[in-house]
């Protein structure tokens, strides 16, 4: 175990970091973005270091911290147009540019690559932490791997005290998602490998061209061995708390119904559980680690929708650049940015709620009538085009016709999917359950509901109007269609299911 100093911003303490950085040894230091953890970015054993604190692994890159724009040369081997004039106007702020490196900087800090990602850090203290250094500071987040990041400096001494030297204990971050990483290897088709607080849009204006996405973005990590990230966060696990964390997407009312079930489904479970109604840059890293200091088994996360209000003393780009966030809103692309990190928080497990122009059909007999009709206004509420099947006479319902009526729609791409409902909710199943292709699941608990959708992948439900109270049917209901299926080895069993 090592004695970790915690440091002030003061300078005598400034220079007492650096002197670790210049003796071999680990400073975790304070950014606008998250928290770095410090090494000597020419020093092979500095950087594994580094990688063995955060239990990180070796071939994911480092990046690389200068303290003034002119030492750019001295890591990168290479130093186009470009690359100066995005300096000038975002530097020191959130932008790391991918450059080809210069022979000295070892592999070890570059993950293996023949590239380094370096920035310039909007933070005074620790520019003179680098500058009294003597060298670059390679800098990952000063976190376990894989767990959030690390915007305030408890943070950092709570994953990493006793296996670093010092941390510099500053104030939070301010912009709390990190840095945008672009890699610039080919100067006139730029690059996003990681999004962040400088968006596409901004930098498409200070380079007069077009600016993409790494196409990896929209795909989950790859867990290929061979595979060589180009950034941080392109493989491995990323900003995940010790709690499940699910996040809702959809139309905030939908979200809103969407989470309230699944709270109360958790709760009644017997499981802590907490919330995040549409998270900040700032906040979010914070939040996750207050619920697993809270002991939380589950996270669940509304999804923000673009131009959602963002805090007041968000965290603002260098004077000259447009403004990523203006104090009212939150700008379409840095919403993207932060919703990479949730999903990678979440490990992709997301819930599509309500909307989203699907279609269900219900049919009912008399029996299931009334619990019919209470369902299409709870469905039509969350967003969903109803297709009413069921029609009340005095005469008797016979309701295989009704079951059989609402399975054809289903079948034929009528309706995206089937609600039947009778008095028990096992004669009008059995009657859809007739027709090939249909797996019609009777709902009774919740659990069976999420296996109803999870497991079986079932394309309709029955309830029963007189087993169920409106409130039990709404809230499983809810839950099937909040469910996502779960592909892997129950697909062979459903497509069985589907041939009988």
């Amino acid at each position: 175990m090592i004695d970790t100093l915690l440091l002030s911003t003061e300078d005598a303490d400034l220079r007492k970091a650096a002197e670790i950085i210049k003796n071999g040894g680990l400073a975790a230091f304070p950014t606008e973005t998250v928290y770095g953890l410090g090494a000597d970015a020419f020093s092979p054993d500095s950087a594994r270091k580094a990688y063995s604190a955060k239990g990180r692994p070796s071939d994911n890159p480092l990046i690389v911290h200068i303290a003034k724009t002119e030492d750019i040369g001295k890591v990168a081997r290479t130093v186009p147009e470009e690359a100066l004039k995005l300096a000038k106007a975002f530097w020191p702020g959130p932008l790391t540019m991918v450059l080809p490196k210069r022979p000295e900087l070892p592999k070890e800090t570059t993950g293996g690559l023949d590239t380094v990602a370096v920035r310039m850090p909007d933070s005074e203290a620790t520019l003179k932490f680098i500058e009294y250094s003597g060298t670059a500071v390679s800098g990952p987040s000063a976190n376990i791997s894989g767990r959030p990041s690390p915007t305030a400096w408890q943070h950092v001494q709570a994953d990493l005290a006793g296996k670093i030297d010092a941390i510099i204990c500053g104030e939070p971050c301010k912009g709390g998602i990190e840095s945008t990483v672009l890699d610039l290897t080919d100067p006139k088709a730029p690059v996003i490998l990681r999004p962040g607080l400088i968006t596409p849009e901004m930098i498409a204006a200070v380079l007069k061209t077009e600016v993409s996405y790494d196409p990896a973005l929209f795909t989950k990590p790859s867990d290929d061995p061979d595979y060589k990230p180009k950034a941080p966060g392109q493989k491995y696990k990323h900003y995940s708390p010790k709690a499940e964390v699910v996040v809702f997407e959809g139309d905030p009312d939908c979200v809103c119904r969407a989470m309230d079930a699944r709270l109360q489904k958790e709760t009644a479970a017997g499981r802590k559980t907490g919330t995040i109604n549409v998270p900040c840059p700032k906040e979010f890293f914070a939040q996750l680690r207050q619920f697993d200091s809270e002991g939380k088994d589950i996270i669940l996360i509304a999804a923000p929708d673009s131009g959602v209000p963002a805090e007041k003393d968000a965290y603002k780009v260098p004077s000259g650049a447009q403004a990523c966030l203006d104090g009212k809103t939150l700008d379409p692309s840095v919403y993207f940015s932060l919703m990479n990190r949730m999903l990678k928080a979440a490990g992709y497990n997301i819930v599509k709620a309500g909307g989203h122009n699907m279609k269900i059909a219900l049919a009912a007999d008399h029996g299931g009538f009334a619990l019919k009709q209470e369902l299409i206004g709870h469905l039509k509420d969350r967003g969903f085009e109803i297709e009413d099947l069921g029609i009340y006479t005095p005469d008797p319902v016979d309701y295989p016709e009704y079951g059989k009526k609402c399975a054809e729609h289903v079948i034929s791409g009528k309706a995206d999917l089937g609600i039947v409902c009778c008095g028990t909710g096992l004669g009008i199943g059995m009657a859809a359950n007739k027709v090939k292709g249909i797996r019609c699941a009777e709902l009774v608990t919740p659990f069976m509901a999420e296996m109803a959708k999870k497991h079986n992948h079932a394309n309709m439900v029955s309830l029963g109007g007189r087993v169920l109270t409106v409130e039990e049917a709404k809230n499983l209901v809810d839950i099937w269609l909040d469910t996502e299926e779960d592909h892997g080895r129950h697909d062979r069993r459903v497509a069985q299911l589907n041939e009988m």
